[in-house]
């Protein structure tokens, strides 16, 4: 190779790795002189919102990646139960955990006027504990995936120079540290984006703000600074292409071979005893709480008040609560069901189109990455924004009038995890059947709605159902878009938890669990049929 063409390859590595920093690079300046220009409310919004999400993934992350070893890859008994009871709590949504803890912990929850004792959850201690309570069974399965995709060969290879333990710290941990990383991202872009607890315990964070300026906008309100929360929006969306980056589908050989148990000996049942702890504060201490708020009987004996529980009451606030909140049922069944097919027929698509090479590919992670971490409360103000225009009656009478305006939030709301089903999905369609239906005459489109997606029935089927419980379980955005006379299940729960969790409220709760458990169930099914194929 000449001299001439050496060097030219050279400055255009250097130009390329520049470009690389370019945005990033940018962003930061940006950010130093926007932090120059804070002002004290705008900065205590930012500083409330980064605190919440370190303090949150400071709990979660630890806990979680230790549960998730001791899961995937000890000799732990009940470890696949264990596995399974934490896949079920990814369905069920932040509000549905918040009122549960509200119910034990909180201001009028059964330990705190019981005892008469303090309230353990309120302000940024209730806060930062539901949110690391619901991001725990995230980081378990995330960080349970890195340790399982360790790859074996290496492990047998380390134990012939050395002992468990120290595969384990030199070979196992190094190995699914990626996955680690991208459990915490995962934490902070959720937590970052989220306004349903911090509403409740009132902590003023940036996605809260967001929220209460559009749900109720006071004259004499100090404007929002736009620039800093477009620039805290753009962070979270970096992260999110880094995050997403991550979790694609890799074209790497899958190892057949066996992964190493690394063997507890006596601690066995000691730890087991001690995880089966934590899974009954983490699932079972709420859970009955609710039990006990939707059972609980006051009588009233020679002018003194008596609380006793009552299994029939319970039974009935929970078979009762989809009667009596039915219009509720039927608004959310509704909307989330249309947006889960929404979401799931653009997924299939994106995923389609993120097969053709890199640059399709780049598109897709960019807009599922921009779904995934714009928090909610924009979601919903950029639909208002969208769909309110004075100018165009007929859209205004869409927004006011219709479905419309949640079910576009929902559908961008559940995209993002839909997207990604459908893409490890189909990115497993052999390439050889595709090429002989090229052959043979079919388009693009009739290799995707006639090959690829009948292979790939199973997975449809997941990402509706994934897209279906984002859907009903999201407050953030849709809260905002919801017209006049219409209300789902999420809102009104929402609402009525601001004065409390009595029993009416822990029955319809605990009735909404079992629909989530319902429906945590067939993504399990699927989840089980796709091993066996």
């Amino acid at each position: 190779m000449s001299f001439s063409r050496l060097r030219l390859r050279t400055l255009s590595a250097a130009r390329l790795r520049t470009s690389a920093w370019t945005i990033p690079g940018l962003l930061g300046l940006a950010s130093v002189v926007a932090l120059l220009s804070l002002d004290v409310r705008t900065a205590t919004l930012l500083r409330n919102t980064l605190l919440l999400s370190v303090a949150t993934c400071a709990i979660s992350l630890p806990i979680g990646t230790l549960l998730a070893w001791l899961l995937v890859r000890t000799d732990l008994p009940g470890r696949k139960a264990a596995l399974v009871l934490f896949g079920v709590m990814l369905f069920v949504p932040l509000y549905l955990q918040a009122a549960a803890w509200q119910a034990a912990f909180g201001v009028q929850g059964w330990l705190t006027t019981a005892y008469d004792g303090p309230v353990w959850l309120e302000g940024w201690t209730g806060a930062v504990w539901v949110h690391a309570m619901a991001a725990l069974p995230w980081v378990v399965l995330i960080v349970g995936a890195g340790f399982w995709l360790v790859e074996p060969e290496l492990e047998e290879q380390a134990l012939l120079d050395g002992s468990p333990g120290q595969v384990f710290r030199h070979v196992t941990v190094p190995g699914a540290l990626a996955a680690i990383g991208v459990a915490a991202l995962w934490v902070i872009i959720v937590t970052a984006g989220e306004m349903t607890v911090t509403d409740l315990f009132v902590v003023r964070t940036y996605a809260e703000e967001v929220y209460t300026r559009a749900e109720v906008v006071q004259p004499d309100d100090p404007p929002l600074s736009l620039a800093h929360g477009v620039i805290l929006t753009t962070w979270l969306v970096l992260a999110g292409l880094l995050l997403v980056a991550r979790l694609v589908p890799r074209h790497r050989p899958v190892t057949t071979a066996r992964r190493f148990v690394f063997p507890l000996g006596w601690r066995r049942w000691p730890i087991a005893l001690l995880v089966g702890l934590g899974l009954l504060l983490v699932l079972g201490v709420p859970l009955a709480s609710l039990a006990y708020k939707a059972g609980i009987v006051v009588t009233q004996v020679d002018g003194v008040r008596l609380r006793s529980w009552s299994l029939g009451k319970c039974l009935e606030m929970i078979g009762g609560g989809p009667v009596r909140y039915g219009r509720e049922f039927g608004w959310s069944l509704l909307i989330g069901g249309l947006a889960a097919i929404a979401a799931t027929a653009v997924a299939v698509v994106l995923a389609w189109l993120a097969r053709r090479g890199r640059r399709s590919a780049a598109v897709v992670l960019a807009a599922v990455a921009v779904c995934l971490a714009v928090p909610g409360p924009i979601v919903g103000v950029a639909v208002i924004w969208l769909l309110n225009r004075p100018e165009l009656p007929p859209l205004v009478w869409l927004y006011d009038q219709s479905i419309l305006a949640p079910w576009l939030a929902l559908t961008l709301r559940a995209l993002a995890p839909a997207t990604l089903v459908m893409w490890h999905a189909l990115a497993t369609v052999p390439q050889e059947m595709l090429d002989g239906a090229a052959v043979d005459g079919a388009g693009p489109a009739a290799r995707l709605w006639r090959i690829a997606v009948p292979c790939r029935l199973w997975a449809l089927a997941l990402a509706w159902l994934v897209a279906m419980a984002v859907a009903l379980g999201d407050l953030a955005a849709s809260v905002l878009v919801l017209p006049p006379g219409m209300d789902t299940l999420s809102r009104h729960i929402f609402g009525l938890l601001h004065y409390g969790v009595e029993d009416r409220v822990a029955g319809i709760c605990l009735a909404q669990v079992a629909l989530f458990a319902a429906v945590a169930a067939g993504v399990v099914w699927l989840g089980h049929r796709r091993g066996k194929e």
